[in-house]
């Protein structure tokens, strides 16, 4: 970026107070000095630097650089073509190569032009600044920084320097360049005439290199931009008074000889601006005085303006003399010293002033403003204007070079000056010009009326809105006061009979009375007879007849046009008052229609003998009346509604009369003045009077035949009379329309659009809009203005090309009133209420009818069919066009207005077209329509427009085309809105097609992209609303049009995210405009790349990245962004709402699935697009200055003033980078790119801003370093700063005051609300506006608002409904935008925590987690949406889960460290976590979402403090109780069964059982703590908790039971029972047992192969397991008893529903579990409830035995045990058989696992569970056979042999185990106690050699779910962790050998007793008899030999006995 560039940003950003400091201006400014004072000196063309670039080395910047041949080539044809330095042009060629290293040399050449005349126009860009900034620090109050940039300028800027050996001032500089760039436009322009079309570059061949013709042109246009430029600034100079006398005569030397150059008007406003009177004490005072005083400026000025010297032109001359004596004349007159000194003298003064006047000074200034107005066309122009002829100069120069709308204001204030220093200072001169007048009559009242006329143009020129501090002129000629004695001696000076000093008379005051203030002040002039203008000076009013009175008054007006009106005199009783404006305003609307004389009916019109003398002086006070009347409202009425001026009809009656066209046109404009639109009611009854009486008068024939439907007999009579003859007859003769243009104008004026309105008035029905009356031209035709409709579409407008024109732009201004007029039908016609009506959708008759007569129904039916009307404005699209190619608008400004029209109305149609087709034409079938309508067609005679532009290929190219005009602003914000409208429609399917293939494709893609990159820093909202309103149909016609830069940016904004939402067309319009044709694939390019371009995409990414530095660049590249980004401020910080719809389009981009790919490589790769914003987007949102602002507080205290669309956008942005950022995580980590990851992390989750980080680079992949955690509750994680920065108070500076809805309390608010295009629901103001309209409209035809007081009431309520709908809009965007924000914030975080959690720093993470569990709880129970509530209390749990499943990791990171504190938690910041989870469910606000997800937090929360002090393998908790995980969200309930709260489930919670098979009931400190903390709010907790579990849905019943069950297991050692008592006290555990009844047919269907839900079964288990859990204590047991839980169970129908063992019921493959496992699910927690309660209450509790007496058969379940035994306990193989069936069995069994040699995991955890099922079978056995009592229950057939799996019989099945099942048992134990042994051993050895274990195995050795944590460790850390792993796995094995000495054990003494007792007795004579079973299987045994049973015992347990009577040292 030139540095130059960069100081023109810094002084906009500061100059609109924004980003930047004062003193970082000021130092940029010293540093930019020079390079300001010597302008664009960068060097002439230098014979030594063209022979360096031939050698090959040329010193740059002070670096030598090697170029090549084409290198040199280029630079000495670019430097001879601009005239510069060989250096500079290679320093910019070296630039641009740089950046673009592809670019080819045709780019080259032409890109280094426009830099270069880039960096010119951004230099004179600066001294704009500079000097406006110094003009407004004249201004009183002027902030502190306009003082100092206007003491730099003063004291570093203007005053001369050296410069080639001589003194030169900035002035002197900048007056050169003007007179070198004249020459060099001249040159360009010549060149770009004979050029050729493309740019030829130098090369070795023979070729002659040239400039393109699109180049050429370019640099004209800069040129001129560059000229007109400097020209101000000179102005500026002069103006401020740094004129030195040597500049004031290099001007005036210049004007000499220049009178038509296009600087001619600059120069001159310059050099009038040095002799502007000043204030005598300011700078500029006492400079202008040592100018008046000096000696050689007097010799020079009296001999350069004496009547001897040769001027080009006189008048210029004149107007220099005239301005030099009055600034003569004001010198001596404040220092009356000089009166007799050289150049003060008196006759001299005078003399001189006699000169000017003679040499027509004042013609020459009238002509100069006339040429002004001429342009602008829209002020009526004076009779002296409308003669006055240009020179053919002056007239080529002004089509060639217009003056530059913005130095207009300064010319006519230059003008203004004079004048006002000419009354001031010269009044005495003005007394003997009225002296001599009576001598010389003729000669000198010419030179007065001149003074006069030139007065009317420049002050009736300014804009009447322009607002301006007073000048120091206007305050003395105020004081002085003598405009006011001017004035009046202006009236009475001039006589009635002379008519030209009264038309010059007139035309002063039409141009005086522009404004509201001013005509008023007009009016009360002429109603008093010329008394009063200022308060205080006052004339006597008049009081004679006309012949005697004044001659400048109303009643002398309207006499006159009376007695032409009505030639016989009308008698007058009493003669009208000298009334002022205050006495008018009575009965507005009282237009005296019935005094008007019906017209003569049979009888020519009359001719009355006017003069052409009395045309113009009537055409002069009717311009005046004209003026007064458009300028003030209460000047219309007060005229309209005076029934003895009789205005209206007085004029109206003129019209049929046979008087001059001329006068007839004014008449016309005259009425088209009185019926603008913003007069009220009574501006409505004028339009509808006047329609009245032209349709009396018939104006034009008014009786033809309508719809089939004659005049009397049926015949047709041509027209006789009126507009419509004198067209045809007269006007097209002579090819003069002085009538017809202006009638035109009164029928588009009649017209009224809501744009026209205020909204005020719109609102209250203040003015309605339709100004026709409901019955005009009944009975003898259609009611409406079908006449006038025809009259204009089909005579004037079908007319235009076959009539000729003496003057061609009176056919533009026809054809733009032609268009005017259907523009005003359309854009006033209110279809859109039938679809914004009524609340019930019904259309009522009464409010169609009003549509139909309306002229806007006729107009678009006729643009919907193939009519003439829309052909023609097809073909203006197209030849538009190609006018604009020719620079048509430069010379018909008519032709412009033209387009312009034709655009609007194309918009209008297509806006208003799909509520005529479908909602209009369908009704008029529903009633008799035809007498209002004529025919009525359906639907299908009509052809959307849409449709009609397609059947030519050249129509929507030509509307896209028009985007290359942007010095016609509207012209292109319609054109873009035309194809935004178009690429919406249904009905075209090849708009890409038509665009793409045109010619002009190209030149739409550049205009697009060049409208994209303006510069602009307008309110995004301001802009919209403004350009809403000021263009498209109905707008008003403004003199200049104010810049739309920003309003067409954010229409092709908007168009592009249109077309790239997700679900929209690949590719459409907005794919072409974003990315370029199909050459790219419609796919974002590099804009470097050979043959690549730059389009939309790239201006969008260049506007978002404005400021923002990259984060990954290296070295000198990221120093060079760093620099550039520090002198930018970034988008989203200077306009939110711009940057957010730049940042909307870049993510639509980014996730629709056909540009997803290519856009995100691109930001990624060569933008480092995510991590740059995500960094730099900051927390709080900017100021903003916007009324109505509102104040947000953030949680820190800060404060910050901004708007509700700011604060909306800038969160909306910020949402937008969020989501971008999950986004690329998501990429990059499907893609391995971990560089790219890890930076996003760092940005995230480190603690340094953006702005912290410029210090230090950021390490690579594997050494990325996250800044250290603060203090506690002091986080500064990025993503914490992001929600926190969310959670803010705000105000709004908005406030009502309550008002009681006296009438408008039953309007229905609910029905405005709207989803708006961001997706929020807000009050739509349209249809707010529309619905009070209706209910205002409905009281005042109810008759209920008739006085004041309640029109104020009802006034009351509308401002209190309006205002209180404003507030609730800011409630909700504000509401709507932080739950965005959110919901971005939100799924950022999921991504970083499911996806890229492995990759943040392993030692700190955990503390990161709890950052974010601090700030999350507090933020739920904030004041946030309940939507909010629910996404946050998700991220909670979400966070908590991620807690959990990183403990194991954190113990081992921390114990590889050696930490002695391994793996403990943070206690205070558990306990803080634990209160916030309490307070959050404790909230009542809250819905069951939240508090389920709450439920899910507190679940984790106290598996983690439990887990945290079993230590529990992760695994193990996975294998143990994985298979009852229930279908919800992962993140809740992935080890909801955490060892630590089931243990009596499935018997344990370890893998092996624990000594003794009771649950230890201890607690851990921290679940003490944890206790502690919630016994104060537990009842309350409780009840909440059981409330949900009964009445909650069935996933968060689920849930609560869940949590109810973790509970109960933190209290199993609290001795208080708070929690049990809770249950019981309220019945709540009554209430959970009755359930498991209630719920049985849901879980029966449960059962069915194909269930559609699972969820009654989950809220099952989790009440199962509560109820375990509470029977595992005596006092829980005995509860469940008194609710009868095991009766209920017995009824329970569903434990007995086993399914059948068909395929059906054991399908494996689908999605959810068997039929059969579902079935494990119901019916194993009830078998381990039973047991749980049998183990609490013993077997001797009697409640207990007789209800499961009752309802349990006993010995069934016996057999079967005995039956499992006999299968099981001899069989060792039976395990094998076993196969993974579930998707993690299969997982399993795929990892070996560690310490297990070759064995899976799937394989041990068979084992593991086959060792539990024998030892339960063993303890059964031994237990059922009273093994420990003195007599034993045999349970084992004396049966030795086993038959092996593979011998037994398929059908033959054991009932009863045997003795030899029972050794094999015995024999398989001890082989699994010696193989446990042995790896036991095998692990000692390892663990005694703890420095030599070995790690290359590591990571078989050590499971972790990241194995890049391992590769990070040292040998060390890694030999530290297997150790640990080893020694778990020999504690594993330990326990293990413990189960199976215990379970041998057992199984010995079993074996014991039985062998004892058929050893010793005989089995048939046994004291306990055998169980019948048994009984039965040995009687079909033969008999036993106990001899031969001892033997065979022995052989077979000798080695049993020997191995373990071998001492078991490993144990």
């Amino acid at each position: 970026m030139d540095s130059i560039t960069a100081l023109r940003s810094v002084l906009a950003t500061t100059l609109t107070a924004r980003g930047h400091g004062e003193q970082h201006l000021l130092d940029d400014l010293i540093l930019h000095k020079s390079r300001l004072r010597d302008l664009w000196d960068v060097g002439q063309p230098s014979p030594q630097e063209q022979r360096e670039l031939h050698s090959g080395k040329i010193a740059i910047n002070g670096r030598s650089l090697a170029v090549n041949a084409d290198f040199a080539q280029q630079a000495l044809f670019l430097a001879q073509h601009l005239r510069c330095s060989e250096k500079y042009i290679a320093s910019i060629l070296h630039t641009i190569m740089s950046d673009s290293p592809n670019i080819s040399p045709v780019n080259l050449i032409e890109a280094t032009i426009v830099e270069f005349h880039l960096r010119r126009r951004h230099l004179v860009d600066c001294l704009c600044y500079l000097f406006e900034a110094a003009g407004l620090a004249q201004l009183p109050d002027s902030s502190r920084l306009y003082l100092r940039l206007e003491a730099f300028v003063r004291q570093e800027l203007v005053p001369a320097t050296k410069s080639a050996g001589a003194d030169a001032s900035l002035a002197f500089r900048i007056f050169k360049e003007i007179q070198s760039l004249g020459t060099a436009v001249a040159q360009a322009q010549a060149a770009r005439q004979n050029a050729q079309s493309n740019t030829v570059p130098p090369s070795g061949s023979c070729s002659q290199p040239s400039l393109g013709y699109d180049i050429l042109n370019a640099r004209c246009d800069s040129l001129k931009y560059e000229r007109r430029c400097l020209s101000m600034v000179y102005y500026q100079i002069a103006r401020l008074g740094y004129f030195s006398p040597n500049e004031v005569q290099k001007s005036i030397d210049w004007l000499a000889a220049n009178s038509n150059d296009p600087m001619t008007f600059y120069i001159l406003a310059a050099s009038l601006a040095a002799f502007d009177p000043a204030d005598p004490h300011s700078f500029a005072g006492k400079v202008r005085k040592n100018l008046a005083i000096d000696k050689g400026t007097i010799t020079y000025m009296k001999r350069q303006l004496a009547p001897t010297a040769n001027w080009k032109e006189a008048g210029l001359k004149a107007t220099v003399l005239l301005k030099w004596t009055l600034f003569m004349t004001e010198t001596r007159y404040r220092d009356p010293s000089l009166e007799n000194q050289e150049g003060f003298k008196t006759e001299e003064l005078e003399s001189q002033i006699w000169n000017a006047v003679q040499g027509d000074a004042f013609t020459y200034l009238a002509a100069a403003v006339i040429q002004l107005q001429k342009r602008m066309h829209t002020s009526p122009m004076s009779s002296f204007a409308q003669f006055v002829q240009l020179v053919p100069e002056q007239q080529e120069q002004q089509q060639k070079e217009p003056l530059a709308d913005e130095f207009k204001l300064p010319i006519l204030n230059t003008c203004d000056v004079l004048i006002r220093s000419l009354l001031t200072y010269a009044s005495s001169e003005l007394r003997k010009i009225k002296q001599r007048q009576e001598d010389v009559l003729a000669s000198v009242r010419t030179d007065r009326s001149r003074m006069f006329r030139s007065a009317a143009p420049f002050w009736g020129a300014t804009p009447p809105d322009e607002t301006h501090a007073l000048s120091y002129m206007e305050i003395t000629e105020m004081s002085a006061g003598k405009l006011p004695s001017f004035l009046q001696w202006a009236v009475w000076s001039t006589q009635v009979r002379d008519v030209n000093m009264t038309m010059a008379l007139y035309d002063m005051l039409s141009g005086l009375a522009k404004g509201q203030q001013c005509s008023e002040l007009a009016y009360n002039f002429l109603a008093r007879g010329g008394g009063e203008v200022i308060p205080g000076s006052s004339l006597p009013s008049s009081t004679g007849s006309y012949n005697a009175g004044p001659s400048i008054s109303w009643s002398t007006i309207f006499a006159l046009l009376e007695s032409w009106a009505f030639p016989v005199p009308i008698s007058r009783t009493n003669q009208p008052p000298q009334q002022s404006l205050a006495a008018s305003f009575g009965g507005f609307g009282s237009l005296a229609v019935s005094q008007l004389p019906p017209p003569p009916t049979q009888q020519p019109p009359q001719h009355i003998s006017i003069g052409p003398k009395d045309v113009l002086l009537a055409q002069s006070f009717l311009r005046l009346l004209s003026t007064v009347a458009t300028s003030s409202v209460a000047v219309r009425l007060a005229i309209s509604s005076n029934t003895q001026f009789r205005a209206i009809p007085t004029l109206v009656s003129l019209v049929p009369l046979g008087i001059p066209l001329e006068l007839k046109g004014a008449i016309f404009d005259t009425l088209a003045a009185f019926c603008e639109p913003g007069a009220g009611v009574a501006g409505v009854d004028i339009c509808k009077s006047l329609w009245t009486l032209m349709e009396r008068v018939e104006v034009i024939n008014v009786r033809a035949s309508i719809s089939g439907r004659s005049i009397g007999a049926g015949a047709v009579l041509p027209p006789v009379k009126g507009v419509e003859v004198e067209l045809d007859e007269v006007e097209a003769v002579y090819r003069l329309y002085p009538a017809t243009i202006p009638f035109l104008n009164l029928l588009a004026t009649l017209l009224h659009a809501p744009k026209r309105l205020s909204p005020r008035s719109l609102l209250a029905d203040a003015e309605p809009l339709n100004t026709i009356p409901e019955s005009l031209g009944q009975p003898y035709r259609i009611p409406g203005i079908g006449p006038y409709v025809s009259f204009v579409v089909d005579n004037v407008f079908a007319g235009l090309p076959r009539r000729e024109y003496a003057r061609h732009s009176e056919r533009w201004r026809m054809n733009d009133l032609c268009l005017k007029f259907v523009e005003g039908a359309l854009a006033g016609w209110e279809i859109e209420n039938l679809v914004r009506g009524s609340e019930d959708g019904s259309l009522k008759r009464e409010t169609v009818i009003p549509l139909l007569v309306h002229p806007g129904f006729e107009l678009l039916t006729r643009l919907l069919t193939d009519s003439s009307l829309q052909s023609t404005i097809l073909s203006y699209i197209v030849d538009g066009i190609e006018g604009f190619e020719h620079e048509l608008p430069s010379e018909e400004p008519y032709f412009l207005l033209t387009i312009i029209r034709v655009l609007r109305i194309i918009h209008r149609v297509l806006e208003i077209q799909d509520v005529f087709l479908d909602v209009l034409v369908p009704t008029l079938s529903e009633f008799d329509s035809a007498p209002f309508v004529g025919s009525v067609h359906s639907r299908s005679f009509y052809t959307r427009f849409d449709q009609a532009l397609t059947y030519g290929t050249r129509y929507i190219p030509a509307i896209a085309a028009y985007v290359v005009y942007p010095a016609y602003p509207e012209l292109v914000l319609l054109a873009v809105k035309i194809i935004s409208q178009l690429s919406s429609s249904t009905s075209i399917t090849s708009l890409l097609t038509l665009i793409e293939r045109s010619s002009d494709s190209e030149r739409i893609l550049s205009g697009f992209r060049q409208l994209l990159d303006v510069e602009s820093l307008d309110d995004v909202d301001a802009a919209e609303t403004i350009s809403e309103q000021t263009t498209g149909a109905g707008a008003a016609d403004r003199e200049i049009q104010e810049p739309l830069d920003q309003a067409i940016r954010i229409a092709i904004l908007d168009l592009l995210i249109r077309n790239t939402e997700h679900g929209t067309a690949y590719p459409n319009i907005g794919h072409f405009l974003l990315f370029g044709g199909t050459e790219n694939e419609h796919q974002i390019q590099d804009p470097h790349a050979i043959g690549a371009r730059r389009t939309c995409a790239h201006v969008i990414l260049d506007l978002v990245n404005v400021g923002v530095p990259r984060v990954s660049a290296k070295g000198k590249g990221r120093e060079r962004h760093r620099r550039a980004a520090v002198h930018a401020e970034p988008l989203f910080n200077v306009l939110p709402a711009l940057s957010e719809r730049c940042y909307r389009i870049i993510h639509q981009l980014c996730v629709h699935p056909r540009t997803s790919d290519a856009t995100m490589r691109y930001l990624y790769t060569r933008e480092d697009f995510f991590a740059r914003h995500l960094a730099m987007i900051p927390s709080k949102v900017p100021e903003a200055s916007q009324e109505p602002f509102i104040e947000v507080m953030y949680q820190d205290g800060s404060r910050v003033l901004t708007s509700v669309a700011t604060l909306r956008a800038f969160i909306g942005l910020r949402s937008r980078i969020l989501d971008l950022a999950a986004l690329d995580l998501h990429v990059l980590t499907n893609k391995g790119h971990n560089k790219g990851v890890l930076e996003i992390l760092q940005i995230l989750f480190g603690t340094e801003s953006m702005q912290d980080m410029g210090e230090s680079d950021w390490e690579d992949e594997l050494g990325v370093s996250l800044q250290p955690f603060r203090e506690l509750g002091q986080s500064h994680l990025r993503i914490i700063e992001f929600i926190q920065s969310l959670s803010f108070d705000w105000s709004d500076s908005l406030t009502t005051n309550p008002v009681d809805l006296e009438y408008l309390g039953s309007i229905n608010l609910q029905a405005c609300i709207r989803v708006d295009a961001t997706g929020c629901e807000v009050v739509d103001q349209s249809a707010l506006l529309l619905l009070l309209t209706a209910a205002c409209r409905t009281l005042h035809s109810q008759g209920r608002i008739t006085t004041t007081a309640q029109a104020k009431k009802l006034n009351a309520e509308t401002v209190y409904i309006l205002e209180s709908c404003a507030i609730e809009n800011h409630r909700r965007e504000v509401s709507y935008a932080v739950a965005t924000g959110y919901e971005a914030w939100r799924r950022l975080l999921d991504m970083t925590l499911t996806k890229c959690f492995n990759r943040l720093p392993h030692d700190r993470r955990e503390n990161m987690l709890f950052d974010l569990l601090h700030v999350l709880p507090g933020t739920v129970r904030s004041d946030v949406q309940e939507a909010t509530a629910v996404l946050l209390s998700e991220a909670t749990l979400s966070t908590i889960t991620k807690l959990r499943e990183d403990r194991r990791h954190q113990i081992m990171l921390q114990s590889a460290g050696g930490d002695i504190e391994a793996g403990s938690l943070p206690t205070e910041r558990l306990y803080a976590l634990l209160r916030s989870l309490l307070e959050c469910i404790l909230d009542n606000n809250r819905s069951e979402l939240v508090r389920g997800n709450l439920y899910a937090c507190l679940i984790n929360y106290l598996h983690l403090v439990s887990a945290d002090d079993e230590r529990h393998d992760v695994e193990t908790v996975v294998d143990t109780f994985g298979k009852r995980s229930m279908a919800l969200s992962a993140s809740a309930f992935t080890s909801r069964d955490d060892p630590a709260l089931v243990e009596s489930q499935g018997g344990s919670s370890r893998s092996t059982p624990t000594q003794g098979g009771r649950p230890v009931l201890r607690t851990s400190t921290l679940e003490a703590g944890t206790l502690s903390v919630m016994k104060n709010v537990m009842e309350r907790l409780v009840s909440t908790i059981s409330r949900d579990a009964i009445d909650g849905t069935e996933v968060w019943k689920t849930v609560a039971f869940m949590l109810l069950d973790a509970l109960a297991h933190l209290c199993r050692a609290d001795k208080s029972r708070t929690l049990l008592s809770s249950l019981v006290r309220y019945g709540v555990l009554s209430n959970f047992v009755r359930g498991l009844k209630e719920a049985e047919m849901h879980l029966q269907y449960v059962l069915k192969p194909d269930p559609d839900d699972l969820n009654p079964l989950y809220v099952y288990e989790a009440k199962m397991s509560l109820c375990t859990r509470m029977a595992q204590t005596r006092s829980g047991a005995e509860r469940l008893l008194e609710a009868q839980i095991l009766p209920i169970l017995s009824q329970c129908e569903y434990l007995d529903t086993r399914p059948e063992e068909d395929q059906s019921f054991m399908d494996q493959d689908s999605f959810l579990p068997s039929a059969v496992q579902r079935y494990h699910q119901l019916f194993m927690p009830a078998l381990q409830l039973v047991v749980a309660m049998l183990a609490s209450l013993g077997t001797k509790h009697t409640t207990a035995n007789n209800q499961l007496t009752m309802n349990t058969g006993f010995g069934g379940i016996h057999g079967a045990i005995l039956g499992l035994a006999a299968r099981c306990l001899g069989n060792g193989r039976w395990s094998q058989s076993v196969r993974p069936q579930t998707d993690s069995e299969i997982a399993l069994a795929g990892v070996f696992a560690p310490g297990h040699q070759s064995e899976t995991k799937f394989d041990v955890q068979v084992w593991r569970q086959e060792l539990l099922l024998r030892k339960a079978v063993i303890e059964y056995l031994g237990t059922a056979s009273d093994f420990t009592e003195p007599e034993i229950t045999l349970v084992l057939s004396p049966v030795l042999s086993v038959l092996r799996h593979d011998e037994r019989p398929p059908r033959v099945m054991a009932t009863i185990p045997t003795v030899g099942d029972a050794v094999e048992a015995l024999n398989s134990l001890c082989d699994d106690l010696a193989a446990t042994l042995k790896q036991i051993a095998d692990l000692s050895a390892e663990l005694s050699s703890r420095d030599h274990i070995r790690v290359d195995n590591i990571q078989e050795v050590v499971s972790v779910s990241d194995p890049a944590f391992l590769q990070d460790l040292d040998i060390v850390q890694k030999r530290a962790l297997i150790h640990q792993e080893y020694q778990r796995l020999k504690n594993e094995f330990q326990d293990e050998v413990k189960t199976v000495l215990g379970t041998t054990e057992m199984l010995l003494l079993l074996l014991w007793r039985h062998l004892a007792s058929y050893a010793e007795t005989d089995p048939s004579q046994l004291a306990v008899p055998p169980p019948a079973n048994l009984r039965t299987s040995m009687r079909l045994l033969p008999a036993l030999d106990v001899n031969t049973f001892k033997d065979e015992v022995g052989k077979r347990l000798r080695v049993v006995v020997r191995y373990l009577m071998d001492p078991v040292t490993e144990c």
